[in-house]
C-alpha cells in the first residue's frame, strides 16, 4: 500500500499527470517516494515508448517528427520541472559568485540570462543527439529499450543524489526528500538496477545497460565533486539539472555510438 502510495506521489509532484486526490507527505512518504523513483522513470519511459511505438506503426510521421516527439514529449509529461532547476542551477553557477550569493540566486523564482542559454543549448544539443540516434538505429527492439532505460537511469541519479550528498542548506525541497535517508536506502535503487539488468540481458540489451550504467556512475561522480565544490552540497535545482545533465549525456552516448558504427 505505502509502495503504490508513494508512486502515485511522485506522480503527482513530478509530472502532469492528474492524481486528484490529497495524499499526506510526512518524513515517512518522502523516503518511500526517493525509493520509488526507478519506478517513476519505468513510468515515464514506457509512455515515451508507447507513443513511440503508435506514432511509427501506424503513421507516416517522418524521422525528424518522431524525433521531435521523443524530445519534447518528457518535457511535457514533467511539466518542466527538471528544466526549470537547470535553469536557476545554471543562472547560479556563471554568476561566478560565492556560494551563499549562488544558493540565493537558485532561490529567486526568475530567470536570468544564463538560465536562458543554457537551456537553448542544451535542449538543442540533444534534439541533434536524438534525431541522428533515430536515423542510424536499426534495431527497433534495441530503440524500445534504449527510450526506456534512458528515464530510468536518470531517476536512479535523482535517488542516489538525495542519499549521499548531504544539502545546501537545511531548507527546500531537497533537503525534505534527503533529511531521513540514509544509505541503506539505496538498496531500493540497486535492486531496481539488478532487476533492469536481468532485464536487458533477457532482451539482448544487456551492453547499452551496461553502457549506461557506466556513463549515469561517471556522472553522478561530476555531480557529487561538483555539487559540494560550487554549491556546498545539493537542493532541489542541482537535482533536476542533475537529471537533465545525465539524459543529455546518455543521448549524446548514443550519438557518438550510431556515428563509430559506420
Amino acid at each position: 500500500m505505502l509502495l503504490m502510495k508513494s508512486f502515485f506521489l511522485n506522480l503527482q509532484f513530478f509530472t502532469i499527470v492528474p492524481i486528484r486526490r490529497e495524499m499526506r507527505m510526512g518524513n515517512r512518504e518522502y523516503k518511500w517516494m526517493v525509493r520509488t523513483f526507478p519506478l517513476l522513470g519505468l513510468f515515464v519511459g514506457v509512455i515515451l515508448l508507447g507513443g513511440y511505438s503508435i506514432l511509427h506503426s501506424y503513421t507516416q510521421m517522418t524521422t525528424l517528427g518522431l524525433s521531435f516527439f521523443i524530445w519534447v514529449l518528457p518535457i511535457v509529461l514533467t511539466g518542466g520541472i527538471h528544466l526549470d532547476g537547470y535553469m536557476d542551477a545554471s543562472d547560479a553557477l556563471f554568476s561566478y559568485r560565492d556560494r551563499e550569493k549562488r544558493l540565493d540566486i537558485m532561490k529567486d523564482p526568475r530567470v536570468g540570462a544564463f538560465g536562458v542559454l543554457s537551456v537553448v543549448v542544451l535542449l538543442s544539443s540533444r534534439f541533434l543527439f536524438i534525431y541522428e540516434t533515430v536515423l542510424h538505429t536499426d534495431s527497433a527492439l534495441t530503440f524500445s529499450i534504449i527510450l526506456v532505460l534512458i528515464p530510468f537511469f536518470s531517476r536512479i541519479m535523482m535517488a542516489a543524489i538525495l542519499v549521499l550528498i548531504p544539502p545546501a542548506r537545511n531548507a527546500g525541497m531537497g533537503y525534505h526528500f534527503s533529511k531521513n535517508l540514509k544509505v541503506m536506502d539505496l538498496s531500493w535503487v540497486i535492486g531496481a538496477l539488478v532487476l533492469a539488468g536481468i532485464g536487458s540481458f533477457l532482451l539482448g540489451a544487456v551492453y547499452y545497460y551496461a553502457l549506461f550504467t557506466v556513463v549515469t556512475l561517471v556522472v553522478f561522480w561530476l555531480s557529487y565533486t561538483k555539487s559540494l565544490k560550487w554549491f556546498g552540497g545539493m537542493n532541489g535545482d542541482t537535482i533536476g539539472g542533475s537529471v537533465e545533465g545525465v539524459e543529455s549525456v546518455l543521448w549524446m552516448i548514443l550519438w557518438f555510438h550510431a556515428f563509430s558504427a559506420y
